[in-house]
């Protein structure tokens, strides 16, 4: 999906733009002031299904991954399994989820974006 923005201002707004992380945003001459948030990306329903995980995954907790994961770039892949597996969403998981099964599904996603 291609979201293409041209000559907008937003002002004012809690978040100006929200999008999931599958989107590909186009933006020139857009201007964003005192908003929020100019920009707030989400991991869509359909990318969480793809990487094993529940739609009600809360949206904070694969941020904290995904930030955790992209300053570990160049890390062996065992570090960075060990810090998925100490994150908020493994202990909100529970033991239904195996880490192995799923964190090289969400290393992959992270390094695709």
């Amino acid at each position: 999906m291609v979201i293409k923005i041209t000559g907008c201002h937003f002002e004012g707004n809690g978040i100006g733009i929200k999008a999931p992380t599958s989107a590909k945003i186009d933006i020139s001459g857009t201007s964003f002031k005192d908003n929020g948030k100019a920009m707030d990306i989400y991991v869509s329903a359909s990318d969480l299904r793809h990487l094993g995980l529940p739609e009600n995954t809360p949206q904070e907790y694969l941020q904290e991954v995904i930030e955790i994961l992209q300053g570990q770039k160049g890390q062996p892949e065992e570090v960075q399994m060990k810090s998925i597996a100490d994150s908020s969403l493994f202990k909100w998981l529970g033991h239904a989820a195996s880490v192995s099964s799923i964190a090289s599904g969400i290393i992959a996603f992270v390094q695709s974006l």
